[in-house]
């Protein structure tokens, strides 16, 4: 069972090494300032206590953005596997994911998964995809893009569109 659980956890991390790689990033930064405002707090300095409070809760914000992230790299990653398994290698499933850095991740390793991991990033670097675009195409396109519900749809609940 123990086996089972780290091989399903390595998975995830090579599913969406990106993601994983921010959420790192925000914990760590979370905890220096919550650190950094106790600090303050010992010292009596409650407005730097405040401010580096505030700073840390956005952090923390950003660490659960990076969850949702990698959960729901995994979940396409499954998605793509089983496409792989069912129809073989289609073009038209990498394309599909091609517009970001962490979608093709997934995509990349579902693929190596299937026996198609050659295939895969020859279409990606065909498609003129290197290992440093790492920003979304629409975000790069507008930025303002990011908190959009149609934006966070298609970065977060991966799959087919429902018309309902």
């Amino acid at each position: 069972m123990l086996k089972n659980l780290a091989l399903q956890k390595y998975e995830c991390l090579r599913v969406a090494p990106l993601p994983h790689f921010v959420l790192g990033l925000c914990i760590g930064m979370a905890v220096t300032l919550t650190w950094i405002a106790f600090e303050f707090y010992r010292d009596g300095h409650s407005l730097g206590c405040l401010s580096a409070g505030a700073i840390a809760l956005s952090w923390i914000t950003g660490a659960f953005f990076s969850v949702a992230d990698i959960i729901s790299r995994y979940r396409e990653y499954l998605r793509i596997r089983k496409m792989l398994a069912d129809k073989g290698f289609s073009e038209k499933i990498f394309k599909t994911v091609a517009s970001s850095r962490c979608q093709r991740d997934a995509a990349v390793w579902a693929a190596r998964r299937a026996g198609y991991g050659a295939h895969a990033q020859k279409l990606y670097r065909g498609l003129g995809y290197r290992w440093y675009h790492v920003m979304p195409e629409t975000l790069v396109k507008n930025p303002f893009l990011l908190f959009t519900p149609g934006f966070l749809r298609t970065a977060f609940m991966p799959g087919k569109k429902t018309d309902t």
